[in-house]
């Protein structure tokens, strides 16, 4: 009982509990937000990996599949800010934007068929981490 005196009696000791209880709050929030991040991470690139297409054509300078096996993902954080990115390795991420959006052949006439892969995983990703972020809110 004259612990529980000794914090209510002394507002420097009750600042500390509560200073020491909100550090070891967010210090566990971060972990599960980062934690999470990285999995949602990974989970993006391998999904793009699978709806990615592969090359069959003939050019011996496109190894088939370079495309597909270049998927990565990195983390930056700054100022509190986390930000996943999924992105090819490579020479190959000048492709992502014909392969998503489609693009004018060559014969300047026709449109090659949009093959949407990187959208498709940015909106699983961006469901994913609204529920990371809910629950780690919620303390679950």
């Amino acid at each position: 009982m004259s612990g529980r005196n000794d914090i209510i009696g002394d507002p420097g000791a009750l600042t500390a509990a509560l200073v020491k209880a909100c550090t070891e709050f967010a210090d566990e929030a971060k972990q599960k937000v980062t934690d999470g991040l990285v999995k949602i991470g990974q989970e993006a690139v391998q999904e793009v990996k699978e709806l990615s297409p592969v090359y069959e054509g003939s050019n011996k300078n496109t190894p088939k599949g370079s495309y597909k096996r270049n998927w990565t993902y990195r983390i930056d954080k700054e100022r509190g800010t986390f930000t996943v990115t999924v992105y090819v390795k490579g020479k190959n991420y000048r492709l992502t934007h014909l392969l998503e959006d489609g693009h004018v052949n060559r014969d300047g006439t026709t449109r090659s068929k949009a093959i949407p892969h990187v959208s498709i995983a940015n909106d699983h990703a961006q469901l994913k981490a609204d529920k990371l972020l809910e629950d780690v809110a919620n303390g679950t």
